[in-house]
């Protein structure tokens, strides 16, 4: 049985959004937060990967509570079905975790992964959609390196600290870029991008 939404990847599996960032504070959790928010007909789960440990007693956390102000409450309350945590975790590690995440996930359509050090294409299964994004906040000499190393994989840039598209030089060559007013996290024409590529 395909997906239950005629948009949404058109095959059995999940689809996949990535969402990398610039670093600490750039708007990661709002952005994905927001697409889940404007997606309402779409059963999310979502996973944050941090690479430091969280005080939660194990490198695969879920999240139960969507009163919660860590990011995975905010996942939830932003209408995830599932909100996980991996923490600490190398690199291999952390891409196992999320495909321990998205097993649990199994009445879900969609998979929201944030992180710099996972790719689409190492969680999503043959066939399955997938889109990656890089929400870019404050200075480019203050991203982090884990930000350059994914590059190549990005589909699209979302600038969050309210510079115009047209005023930003990007090192990211020939991606589609949507600008962000102080104070959203989202626009249509990146709804409707994501939406395109699910």
């Amino acid at each position: 049985m395909g997906h239950p939404f005629s948009w949404l990847g058109g095959s059995d599996g999940l689809a996949v959004l990535v969402i990398a960032g610039s670093g600490r504070g750039a708007g990661k959790t709002a952005v994905g937060c927001a697409l889940m928010a404007a997606m309402p007909e779409v059963s999310w789960a979502a996973v944050k990967v941090s690479p430091h440990r969280h005080d939660v007693g194990e490198e695969l956390w879920e999240e139960l509570d969507f009163r919660s102000d860590k990011d995975t409450g905010r996942y939830l309350a932003a209408g995830a079905r599932r909100g996980f945590l991996v923490s600490g975790a190398s690199d291999f590690r952390a891409a196992e975790l999320v495909l321990e995440a998205r097993g649990r996930a199994s009445l879900c359509d969609a998979l929201l992964v944030e992180s710099n050090r996972i790719a689409a294409g190492t969680v999503a299964r043959c066939g399955e959609a997938a889109v990656s994004l890089a929400v870019l906040a404050g200075a480019e000499a203050e991203w982090k390196t884990s930000l350059l190393e994914c590059v190549g994989r990005v589909d699209a840039v979302v600038l969050a600290n309210s510079v115009s598209p047209e005023e930003f030089v990007s090192p990211f060559a020939r991606k589609p870029v949507f600008g962000l007013a102080a104070g959203l996290w989202s626009v249509p024409e990146l709804v409707r991008f994501v939406r395109g590529r699910l």
